[in-house]
């Protein structure tokens, strides 16, 4: 059997990025170029997407007529329990300054200050809260909106990816949500160089290097990848610290505060050819639902 046919009710995770890109097509194709009205490509905005992936996705969905549902986190605690807690927007209209991740920060501070009696955290290794919250439960409160009350969600997980793969696969063996993981490129047996291949063979493309993701300077990323997008775009660091500034606390506490890091980075920048390995900055990433 195909793969890519989808069989719904589905979401489809476009996280903005090639991978995920490459398996909505894949999908469209095996559906005859036009996908069933219970399969939904969804596209949850967190604000600190690169605006590359903005536009890539953009392009997506006025060439491929996808019909991409973008959504953002809207709730703020204390609100009735009928309140909403996701908005759809569109490529207009997205948030592009962090507003709904400060949002669902603030949401969460008020949670623990005020149920629990505890200090305010921001997301970390024990406490994946960004992609929990404005990923996940984003996807899955829309979902549920329409009607559905269990449905498989769709992620572009390659071959090349066990890790994440066999994490997903152990979630559905829980059995306890109200969806389940299905991953067509890995059962595709697909790599990162096919989807590289694909796209390098299309009249458009993401044009960014994907190895640095679509969130700016997501905490899960590796330190030599943190520098490296702080010296292309300093004005990257301003959100992160000031958001660990805010909350007074950090994302992770195995390394500088972002604050710090964009006082390294400028210093690196003024050097011809930085050695990020023999400086020991060279790190492994932490996976990630949002994928690429």
């Amino acid at each position: 059997m195909n793969p890519y046919f989808i069989k719904g009710p589905a979401q489809i995770g476009v996280s903005a990025g090639r991978t995920s890109a490459y398996m909505l097509h894949r999908i469209r194709l095996a559906h005859g170029g036009r996908l069933p009205a219970d399969v939904h490509p969804l596209f949850e905005n967190t604000g600190k997407e690169r605006l590359e992936s903005l536009d890539f996705l953009h392009e997506i969905d006025q060439r491929w007529k996808a019909g991409i549902t973008y959504l953002e986190w809207c709730r703020e605690y204390g609100q009735p329990e009928d309140a909403p807690w996701f908005r759809v927007v569109d490529y207009k209209s997205a948030s592009r300054q962090g507003e709904p991740f400060e949002m669902m920060l603030d949401y969460y501070a008020r949670y623990r200050r005020e149920e629990k009696r505890l200090p305010p955290v921001l997301p970390n290794f024990s406490n994946n809260m960004c992609t929990a919250y404005l990923k996940i439960k984003v996807a899955e409160k829309y979902m549920r909106s329409l009607g559905y009350d269990h449905w498989d969600s769709v992620a572009g997980i390659r071959y090349d990816e066990p890790r994440r793969y066999h994490r997903m696969m152990a979630q559905n063996e829980k059995g306890s949500g109200r969806f389940e993981y299905y991953t067509p490129l890995y059962l595709d047996g697909v790599t990162k160089e096919q989807v590289l291949e694909f796209w390098s063979q299309q009249p458009f493309d993401l044009g960014i290097d994907s190895d640095l993701g679509n969130c700016d300077l997501c905490w899960k990323k590796s330190e030599d990848k943190l520098y490296r997008a702080i010296i292309e775009d300093p004005s990257r660091v301003l959100w992160w610290s000031g958001t660990e500034e805010k909350f007074g606390q950090v994302f992770r506490q195995d390394r500088p505060k972002y604050a710090h890091m964009g006082w390294y980075a400028e210093r690196m920048a003024t050097q011809d050819s930085f050695d990020f390995e023999a400086a020991g900055l060279v790190t492994e990433g932490i996976d990630c639902f949002c994928g690429d």
